[in-house]
């Protein structure tokens, strides 16, 4: 079991990059998310890993968070889902950002993810509500965030109903739009659920 890969990126792609550790390449499957959070060929990087052995040939998908690789594996685990729809996923939404949508049963973030359906978004809920334990912790915002608490309850004033509003709050933190300024983000949320309206 190859755990973890660290050393020099040789060449990178959109979902690949090969690292090249004492001279040996390994060619390692990501997302484009992640890929491109890379710092660049000839640069040092350390990925966790997973392993995946098929009947013909073997797979090595790295993450950046041991937590992106936690779920990728716990996806691997529901019934249907592949490597691939868990990369899709993880494309998607950060881990923190998924636990939430389970949590609260957010069927409708969940079937905008590529690759998932009505079905495989209700599977997904049923499959591991029950299962993800001290990650419900993590779906919450940390009590040090107040920008998103803030924003949240100015959001409640403004007649939004907690639930209604949430979701769309969490896939715009988890995706990286919403920064330390309240009224930036108020701004934003507005926005988006304006757009959200009209689709």
């Amino acid at each position: 079991m190859i755990a973890l890969v660290k050393g020099f990126i040789f060449e990178q792609r959109d979902d690949m990059v090969v690292v090249d550790v004492n001279g040996v390449g390994y060619e390692i499957i990501m997302c484009p998310r992640a890929a491109a959070k890379l710092p660049g060929r000839g640069k040092s990087i350390l990925l966790y890993t997973h392993l995946q052995v098929l009947e013909n040939e073997f797979k090595l998908y790295g993450f950046l968070e041991k937590e992106e690789l936690h779920l990728f594996k716990r996806l691997l685990g529901v019934s249907g889902m592949g490597a691939k729809g868990a990369l899709n996923i993880l494309d998607f939404i950060d881990p923190r950002g998924f636990y939430q949508a389970i949590v609260s049963q957010d069927e409708k973030l969940l079937v905008k993810i590529p690759g998932i359906g009505k079905k495989s978004a209700g599977r997904l809920i049923f499959e591991l509500k029950d299962k993800i334990g001290q990650e419900q912790l993590a779906v919450l915002p940390d009590r040090d965030d107040n920008s998103i608490n803030d924003v949240l309850e100015a959001l409640e004033a403004l007649g939004y109903g907690r639930s209604e509003i949430f979701p769309l709050v969490m896939e715009m933190q988890s995706r990286g739009e919403l920064g330390a300024h309240v009224e930036e983000n108020l701004k934003k949320v507005l926005k988006a659920r304006a757009l959200q309206m009209k689709g």
